[in-house]
């Protein structure tokens, strides 16, 4: 996945920089048909070609050409015959020095954000605790939760339980933003879609497509499962597939962050002491409960 993302990227800058190209090829088709830029750019070259090979450093009399080019090109309403790159740093090929650039870097983040699932992302750097009425513990949660962003997932679920409303969906955000900035792919899933996919892949005849469904779920380098307990159980595919999907990313070691209105009691009622178990299990989990007034309801107070 995270190749395949790297690669998209690629193409984003290698089309821009082939875009630039195009441009500078055509206005120079066209500037070459004027007699006087024509002849002035020839010169240029000439003067190019040789001082280069006789060894002479004449950089005054190039410039002066040069200046007299762009000046006609100026006249004849061409800002350029050579490419316009939008990075000037690597010239639009997204590598430096075998390392990628920074605007390769940016366009991966951009594809992470628009594939995260999220439509809106939060920013840690820009909560405001003053809205919460236990604003001490949400700082401190909010602080924990980023430590967690940059750690080495040595606890590599996380489960957030409260009430609706307490903010937990805009903490995952901001996990969620600082996770993308640190190149991670993420995706999100409301619990509501995720059984939807689990229905369509309990109903597939092809194993193959029936596999493909769940994958993403799978796969995913970090995957936020969002309100888990709001969708309509149905215990013979419920169950055993979001079983399956967190005992396989907890194998694997991949890090899964979950909100929900239930607590663990809850969800072993709602599922079963398997998937209960999978969450509340100590050595791989981490179980924070945020209490608290609801804050859409405080906000429209």
């Amino acid at each position: 996945m995270r190749a395949n993302i790297i690669d998209k990227a690629k193409s984003i800058i290698e089309n821009r920089r082939q875009e630039a190209d195009s441009i500078a090829y055509n206005n120079k088709i066209i500037a070459m048909q004027d007699s006087v830029f024509k002849s002035l750019y020839t010169s240029y070259m000439e003067k190019m070609i040789e001082d280069a090979k006789h060894g002479v450093d004449d950089p005054e009399g190039l410039n002066n050409l040069k200046e007299k080019c762009n000046k006609r090109l100026a006249q004849l309403g061409i800002t350029s015959i050579e490419p316009s790159f939008s990075c000037k740093k690597c010239n639009d090929k997204g590598v430096i020095n075998g390392k990628y650039c920074d605007c390769l870097i940016d366009e991966v983040n951009k594809i992470l954000k628009k594939e995260s699932g999220f439509f809106n992302l939060e920013s840690f750097d820009n909560a405001n605790f003053d809205i919460f009425e236990n604003k001490d513990f949400i700082k401190k949660l909010y602080d924990l939760a980023r430590k967690w962003c940059h750690s080495n997932f040595d606890k590599y679920l996380l489960f957030l339980s409260g009430q609706t409303g307490v903010g937990k969906t805009h903490l995952i955000k901001c996990m969620a933003n600082e996770l993308i900035n640190l190149h991670k792919v993420v995706l999100l899933t409301s619990s509501f879609a995720m059984h939807q996919d689990f229905i369509k892949s309990y109903s597939c005849r092809d194993p193959e497509e029936k596999q493909i469904i769940i994958e993403k779920y799978l796969n995913a380098e970090v995957l936020f499962i969002d309100d888990l307990g709001t969708e309509l159980r149905q215990p013979n595919i419920t169950v055993n597939y979001l079983y399956q999907v967190l005992n396989e990313r907890k194998i694997n070691r991949m890090p899964t962050i979950i909100t929900s209105n239930l607590d663990i009691a809850d969800i072993n009622d709602y599922y079963d002491e398997r998937i209960a178990s999978r969450i509340a299990d100590k050595s791989s989990s981490i179980c924070l409960y945020i209490n608290g007034e609801d804050l859409r309801l405080k906000n429209n107070k």
